[in-house]
């Protein structure tokens, strides 16, 4: 009996191994040919890739379809039969650019979250790195407790600390655009000094000590000799965090109210009622200048995470 059911069950099993053996010889056999390989990589990244930017292209498609036609089919194409039955007085395809332009404030709005942005993201690399270089080259057991105690920080949830920080920027009348700055600051800075820490102790200190020699001062070096050499993590960190402070939502809610792009979004969201189309539009016009600033520096990403992880 047992040799019947090893010889039942034996087919199934062979076909099982069967397609697996095959996947590795097309895959990984010495004599597969390299066409076949790219084949599989571009077909597999393929697909990963419409899964990623397809819910961009599903927002960019409902910006230019009227709200009643976005509700009743949401996977719907734009249709100029739609905006002629549902939006007879209004512009086609374009109106919705023009309502999220003007309920949002959009040119007031863009420059507050533009400053929030850029000083933000300035404060936290300058900062950062001055106290990672610090850190990296003050040999001592109070440099390692303070790095552990940043490094320690990282795993710290936001949710856990929003509420102390929202009465701590009630206290210090930081409930406006120059405090959400400076708290930017105070929140980015552990993951960046974490990531310089690596990247500055690759950099010789016999550079330092010839400058040194040679009467140059602590700043000197700082910003003339060691800043120019880690380039690449400093793009790295700009980008990371212009990102973060473009996009983020819940610390200017918790501390500014309105005043930034993604605060003006919610305009577009009522109790009863929901304006779809132009909430697309305006998450495409804001996604703009942010996508734009990431394209130009996003050959120093992984260049500069995989240096960090690497170095010291």
């Amino acid at each position: 009996m047992e040799e019947k059911q090893k010889k039942e069950t034996s087919p199934t099993q062979t076909n099982k191994k069967g397609i697996i053996h095959t996947a590795k010889e097309w895959l990984f056999h010495p004599r597969a040919s390299a066409s076949s390989r790219k084949v599989a990589l571009f077909t597999f990244l393929l697909i990963f890739a419409v899964f990623f930017i397809y819910p961009m292209i599903f927002v960019i498609i409902n910006s230019f379809r009227p709200n009643g036609a976005i509700i009743t089919n949401p996977l719907g194409l734009p249709n100029l039969a739609d905006w002629k039955r549902l939006r007879p007085d209004a512009i086609p395809f374009f109106a919705n650019y023009a309502q999220a332009w003007t309920t949002m404030q959009f040119p007031k709005v863009f420059l507050h979250t533009l400053l929030i942005t850029f000083f933000g993201t300035a404060g936290i690399i300058l900062t950062s790195a001055m106290c990672a270089y610090g850190l990296a080259r003050e040999e001592s057991k109070i440099s390692w407790i303070l790095y552990g105690f940043f490094a320690f920080s990282l795993v710290i949830p936001f949710q856990i600390i929003m509420v102390p920080i929202g009465v701590l920027a009630k206290d210090l009348n930081f409930m406006n655009i120059p405090g959400i700055i400076v708290m930017y600051w105070g929140v980015g800075c552990p993951t960046a000094i974490f990531m310089f820490h690596g990247f500055i102790k690759s950099v010789p200190k016999e550079l330092e000590e010839s400058a040194a020699i040679d009467g140059a001062g602590k700043f000197y070096i700082f910003f003339v000799i060691v800043l120019p050499l880690i380039k690449t993590i400093i793009a790295t960190i700009a980008v990371i965090d212009a990102l973060w402070l473009w996009n983020d939502f819940l610390l200017p809610l918790i501390v500014i109210k309105e005043g930034t792009i993604q605060l003006a979004q919610m305009r577009f969201n009522g109790q009863f009622m929901k304006d779809y189309a132009p909430m697309c539009a305006s998450l495409a016009i804001s996604s703009i200048p942010i996508i734009l600033f990431y394209l130009s520096l996003q050959r120093y990403i992984i260049k500069g995470i995989a240096a960090g992880a690497v170095k010291g």
